[in-house]
């Protein structure tokens, strides 16, 4: 009985085993959801592994193998193993037929789901002919993706390292080590593997995948690399604007250096424009920042946002967003009718943080251009906080479609300053600007 009819029988390609090896999205700890796209899954179900050698089964050896391979195809695994066992005590067994055998009962094993076993299998079986060195590649391959399903992460990085080194270096491939080398809590090996999957795709002239960078991200994460995990998630932001996302940047960002008073309501402005926002707390503190700052009109819309969400003007605190609104209501309406007196009193003065204060309040009444002339102005005197200045002017300029103009602004901020790094959100914010 010929090998190659055998083989052409139960799959009808001599990469039969392998072929049938599957990958499926699985759940990372936080803060991945989901891996292996359905791309990334495509690609690893149809690579190359060993190719058969030329052999004549035996009579004793080729019945039961035939029989163990008909049970299979039907799905009687326990018959098949019988069957594949008999074959295997078969005493004049060559090693040929032993690679014949041990293929086939990891392809059972496979098909019951018992990854390990057939790993052990799969491993015995390309030991026991030569093959040439990209058959041992696809071989190695096999092996990482076997102990993967197995749920072995460290036998399945070991392999895929070998099988890396020996070519094998598609990406989805290199995604499937690096997350085995996160699940096997081995976070920095798992990042580094990410990143040059990541530099590989720029190169190429592609943008990086999503899986990919999640990965990356959840890698430098576990190995407390907080600043490399925001510089993922920003560039994750470019192309997936999840509120999740946002969420991780924000606190990511506070976690590495907290935010300094003096920026609250700048920070909370971030917040707000990227919805990361939802319980009625974060809307009233931002509001009663606002009308600290004298900006009534920012503090009643931020609670016009809460209400219109659903989020506020209910529970238990109702009575005081109702109070608070009222509030704001009031100070908005005096501040209208002052304000014609106040910008005569700014002019006259030429105070420059009179200026800024009163440009920001012209923005929040609807007067932009005429806010954000008043701040620029502002910016040629002396100011007690002319980056904090700069930085509110920048988002005003961001939010009304001035970004050229945003960037320009911006870029005189001292870099690795608390203002420069509410500018990168700014800037995330509003892409147009990039």
């Amino acid at each position: 009985m010929n090998l190659r009819a055998i083989r052409r029988k139960t799959c009808g390609r001599p990469a039969c085993f392998y072929a049938g090896v599957m990958m499926r999205p699985a759940r990372l700890a936080y803060p991945i959801c989901s891996l292996l796209s359905a791309a990334a899954l495509s690609l690893l179900l149809s690579l190359p592994v060993t190719a058969a050698p030329t052999l004549t089964v035996s009579r004793e050896v080729g019945l039961p193998l035939q029989a163990a391979k008909e049970a299979l195809a039907a799905n009687r695994f326990d018959a098949a193993l019988a069957a594949i066992d008999k074959a295997a005590a078969v005493p004049t067994i060559t090693a040929e037929e032993k690679w014949a055998v041990e293929q086939t009962r990891a392809a059972i094993f496979k098909a019951q789901g018992r990854f390990d076993k057939a790993a052990i299998a799969f491993e015995a079986a390309t030991g026991l002919v030569p093959l040439s060195a990209a058959d041992q590649a696809g071989a190695l391959e096999t092996l990482s993706q076997l102990w993967y399903r197995a749920g072995d992460y460290a036998k399945s990085a070991a392999f895929g390292e070998k099988a890396m080194a020996a070519g094998r270096l598609s990406d989805a491939f290199r995604q499937m080590v690096a997350e085995a080398y996160f699940r096997a809590k081995e976070p920095g090996k798992a990042g580094k593997l990410a990143h040059a999957i990541i530099e590989d795709q720029r190169k190429a002239g592609r943008t990086p995948s999503a899986e990919v960078l999640q990965l990356q991200a959840a890698s430098e994460f576990g190995s407390g690399n907080i600043e490399g995990y925001i510089k993922t998630l920003k560039q994750q932001l470019r192309t997936d604007r999840s509120k999740e996302n946002w969420l991780r940047l924000f606190n990511a960002m506070q976690q590495a250096k907290p935010i300094p008073e003096k920026l609250d309501l700048d920070w909370a402005r971030l917040r707000l424009a990227a919805n990361a926002y939802e319980n009625p707390d974060s809307f009233t503190e931002m509001a009663q920042r606002a009308m600290v700052e004298e900006l009534p009109a920012e503090a009643a819309a931020v609670l016009e946002r809460g209400w219109s969400l659903g989020i506020l003007g209910k529970g238990p605190k109702q009575d005081r967003h109702e109070r608070l609104r009222d509030y704001a209501t009031k100070q908005l309406a005096a501040q209208k009718e002052g304000l014609a007196a106040r910008q005569q009193e700014v002019a006259a003065g030429k105070d420059a943080n009179a200026m800024a204060k009163l440009g920001m309040i012209l923005v929040s009444l609807g007067q932009t251009d005429k806010g954000i002339a008043m701040m620029q102005q502002a910016l040629k005197g002396k100011l007690l906080s002319p980056t904090v200045v700069r930085l509110r002017l920048g988002m005003v300029q961001y939010r009304v479609g001035q970004t050229k103009a945003a960037a320009q602004t911006m870029a005189a901020l001292p870099p690795g300053s608390d203002e420069a790094r509410l500018a990168e959100v700014g800037a995330l914010l509003y892409p147009a600007a990039n």
